[in-house]
């Protein structure tokens, strides 16, 4: 199987990978995958495919909520194997190891979202280029992260928020248009198409 990790990027194994899932669990993220949520329920689609989706909460609460079919990727089989566990019999969703530059499925997408894992890829636009080519005509990705309002909220955590403008840069040099910019508290979602 390709590797689906970069030299640089942050790996999720089995240590982080429960950890990651303990931290998944707390008020903040709660309130983050909440934002999601609430942003995600007001659209239509009938295909998603969440990329780096870690402990697969979004991909789960969705198949709950929605008619749509479901699939969820990740470059950790370690937490592959947790949003299995966690999902239990779900039928409406697939998850597979994948990454931003590996997708697994032979299937084209509405929606192609990533929660919290656009700030590790460390080939930006190569991913957004390839994920392109999985949208279905009037589809659209969308990147929810933590955006960057000061310079350090704690130590370590700069590399983990969203710079906008770069962000921006990047997807209008993919050959994407950003189409809506929607933000609460420190929580944004860039709205992309092609």
């Amino acid at each position: 199987m390709k590797e689906l990790y970069l030299k640089h990027e942050e790996r999720f194994g089995a240590i982080l990978s429960p950890l990651y899932y303990a931290f998944s669990n707390m008020k903040p993220m709660r309130e983050f995958y909440s934002f999601v949520l609430e942003d995600l329920r007001e659209s239509r689609f009938k295909s998603l495919l969440d990329v780096g989706t870690g402990p697969g909460v979004i991909p789960i609460a969705l198949s709950k909520l929605n008619g749509a079919r479901v699939y969820a990727i990740d470059p950790s089989k370690s937490m592959i194997a947790i949003a299995k566990r966690k999902a239990g019999n779900a039928e409406k969703i697939n998850f597979a190891p994948g990454s931003s530059r590996c997708i697994p499925f032979k299937t084209k997408f509405d929606m192609i979202i990533s929660t919290l894992s656009f700030h590790h890829w460390e080939r930006k636009r190569e991913s957004l280029q390839y994920l392109k080519k999985f949208l279905t005509k009037g589809g659209q990705i969308r990147i929810y992260e933590l955006q960057r309002k000061r310079k350090f909220m704690l130590p370590g955590l700069g590399s983990h928020l969203l710079d906008v403008n770069e962000a921006i840069a990047v997807a209008n040099s993919s050959g994407l248009r950003i189409t809506r910019i929607k933000k609460r508290d420190s929580f944004i979602c860039l709205t992309m198409k092609p």
